[in-house]
């Protein structure tokens, strides 16, 4: 299995893709990098003529390795078999149609994280109207690593790494084989997920980041923080906002529970945001007494700050940042679409996704509330990859 896949293209050129290289090269993978965009090819290209990326992680231990092919032509991208897109989910979509023309026949493709509804939109990409020609699909449910650039194209340091990462694949019956492949590519302890809709709707970011977001800046008032002021995200976590999201992943674990009744799917993976953390942070989180103190003491967390942006002489809230842009309609929307097919009442999700996404100038509700607002046609929904039903987003999960 491992040696039929050992050519790789890893899609991006974030915080991931700096960790992700060095680990496929320490498995005498080969590996091309392809991100659209040329000056971040330049910089990979400077790093790799100086020895490649350095990943270190929080013991200290370095990793080192550089891409064998760094492009910008996905012509070339597409000479792999294996394909992994580390980048945010609004990419997605540009990606997967930049490669689809030139993918071989069996290409095994996917994303980490995938976030919500990634394995419909990418055999809508790749498959047309016969689904079954995308190949295999991965999703993976979070990012493995807390990790930031120290210098693009060269350093980059892993903060923390998730104990527990899960991973399904369509089809469903790739799941364990995807996961163990992984595994060992990434160094991650994935677990195989029964179906991808389980990533989907336990996608955890699409509670944590938005939820987090909403709690710390609801009543911002336009002050702005000088560089030290910018406040903690995660370590930043009240009771106040511990509630909001326990209430946003008991909503999304209810609908995943009258799918199960209703259809008798096996959603069992899609789990409270609680359980969620402690399962992933067991050996780094100092006091679980509390959710909120769980994330105050979650030492992968340590120092991470509300996403920030020049404002003034100082800072402000970056309200552009994928804790919104990107975990709201490819996360939280989802989800709402979801529940809405099978009559299930979001009210702390909807309170969320209509401030923060006026935040952004986005209007995604109508005004009944639905998932139907004028922006509502961006979104990674169901219903706009020709799925309109519960009973036909099961089969196409299943299958």
């Amino acid at each position: 299995m491992i040696a039929s896949f050992n050519r790789i293209t890893v899609c991006g050129g974030g915080n991931a893709a700096h960790v992700v290289i060095p680990l496929l090269k320490n498995r005498d993978l080969q590996v091309t990098l392809y991100t659209p965009f040329a000056g971040e090819a330049d910089k990979f290209k400077a790093g790799a003529s100086a020895g490649g990326i350095v990943s270190i992680d929080s013991r200290g231990k370095e990793l080192r390795g550089a891409p064998d092919v760094i492009t910008t032509d996905p012509r070339v991208a597409g000479k792999a078999d294996f394909f992994l897109l580390v980048m945010p989910a609004f990419a997605h979509g540009p990606t997967l149609k930049a490669l689809a023309p030139h993918l071989p026949p069996e290409a095994v493709i996917g994303a980490i994280p995938a976030r919500s509804g990634f394995d419909l939109q990418a055999e809508y990409i790749l498959g047309g109207e016969d689904r079954t020609k995308a190949g295999t699909i991965f999703c993976g449910q979070t990012l493995p690593w807390a990790c930031r650039i120290v210098e693009y194209g060269r350093r980059v340091r892993v903060l923390g790494v998730k104990e527990l990462v899960g991973l399904a694949a369509a089809p469903s019956n790739r799941s364990g084989e995807m996961s163990a492949l992984l595994g060992w590519m990434l160094e991650v302890n994935f677990i195989p997920y029964a179906n991808p809709l389980a990533v989907s709707l336990g996608n955890i970011g699409q509670v944590i980041h938005p939820g987090i977001m909403y709690g710390l800046l609801k009543d911002y008032n336009g002050d702005v923080w000088q560089e030290d002021e910018i406040p903690l995200f995660y370590q930043g976590v009240t009771d106040e906002i511990a509630d909001i999201m326990s209430q946003m992943s008991d909503e999304i674990v209810r609908v995943a529970n009258e799918l199960s009744v209703r259809f008798g799917i096996d959603l069992h993976e899609v789990e409270t945001v609680e359980k969620w953390l402690l399962r992933s942070y067991s050996q780094s989180i100092e006091d679980s007494r509390s959710l909120a103190s769980a994330f105050r003491t979650n030492r992968s967390y340590d120092g991470l700050k509300v996403p920030a942006a020049k404002k003034g002489a100082g800072y402000g809230p970056d309200f552009k940042s994928r804790y919104l842009t990107e975990d709201i309609p490819f996360g939280l929307l989802f989800s709402k679409s979801v529940a809405e097919m099978v009559g299930i009442r979001t009210p702390g999700i909807d309170e969320v996704i209509r401030v923060a996404g006026s935040w952004i100038g986005k209007q995604y509700l109508g005004d009944d509330g639905s998932v139907s607002g004028p922006d509502s046609d961006e979104a990674r929904i169901p219903r706009n990859y020709g799925i309109d039903s519960a009973e036909a987003l099961v089969h196409s999960e299943i299958n």
